[in-house]
């Protein structure tokens, strides 16, 4: 019972090798729907919302906010998605965003160059010299998009649990040895992983409620799980933006309790512990 995770460069075979894991384990392959479940459940056009995730941000901090706000959305559908367990994930840097959870198998996969330009000739009736360009272009904007919003280099080893070279082996191969390496105690969910991953899925409810609200979604406010207890920590201009935050924050789904650290610019203090049934 896991969850695998697949990063790839552009047309190195992540979907057959999801597909291929999909049918050997039985498990459910992700991808897409994880775009359409965000933007369905946020009231948003798949249309914007895939526009916003492909294109990195520029230095305008406008347009990066509103690429910040999008990606809570995703994160949140892909959390939900996942937390239903024995999964195959192929979409965006899911290896990033769910890495601390024991139950991921996270890995990348790629691909020899000259097959990749094959395969966009034949799709795009393009030139050799094209083809390169764009799976050169399109790697680039995969190394940019993940730098941006997590941070971390896409290429970076410590980020996988495992590496694939299709060059060395066929997919179907190392479709097998996936199978075989998902079945392991290391990546077996447990209690304590499950509780995790519960957690981050709550925070992740939280900020997309802040998202959700022009007025509260720019403001400078940590949000921390443990079981159904959230912790805000901050700084607000008054008392009425922390009882909304407050107030959104014991809506979400599970939150039984809000545990609140906010600084009012007054120059108070706002803490209290808020419950509710």
């Amino acid at each position: 019972m896991a969850i695998i995770t697949i990063s790839r460069g552009t047309k190195s075979g992540g979907e057959k090798l999801a597909h291929c894991l999909s049918e050997k384990l039985g498990y459910h392959s992700l991808s897409h729907e994880v775009i359409l479940e965000g933007a369905r459940k946020y009231n948003i056009l798949e249309e914007e919302l895939l526009t916003r995730l492909k294109t990195s941000p520029t230095f305008w901090r406008k347009f990066t906010m509103e690429h910040k706000r999008y990606l809570i959305f995703v994160q949140c559908a892909l959390l939900d998605a996942v937390k239903q367990d024995n999964v195959v994930y192929h979409g965006y840097a899911g290896q990033v965003f769910l890495r601390g959870i024991h139950h991921v198998l996270k890995t990348r996969l790629d691909a020899p160059i000259e097959e990749r330009m094959k395969i966009v000739m034949q799709e795009q009736q393009l030139g050799v010299d094209a083809a390169r360009e764009y799976i050169i272009n399109i790697d680039e904007q995969r190394r940019r998009w993940v730098k941006w919003a997590y941070g971390e280099e896409w290429r970076d080893p410590a980020l996988y649990d495992m590496t694939f070279y299709t060059g060395n082996m066929t997919i179907d191969t190392i479709c097998e040895v996936l199978a075989l390496t998902v079945n392991r105690q290391e990546f077996r969910t447990t209690e304590a992983s499950s509780r995790r991953l519960n957690d981050i899925s709550t925070e992740c409810e939280v900020k997309a409620a802040f998202a959700s609200d022009d007025k509260l979604w720019r403001l400078p406010v940590t949000v921390a799980a443990s079981g159904g207890t959230v912790t805000l920590k901050g700084a607000v201009k008054n008392k009425k933006l922390r009882d909304m935050l407050v107030e959104l924050t014991s809506q979400v789904k599970g939150v039984t309790e809000c545990e609140v650290n906010i600084n009012l610019l007054s120059g108070n203090l706002s803490k209290g512990i808020y419950g509710h049934n």
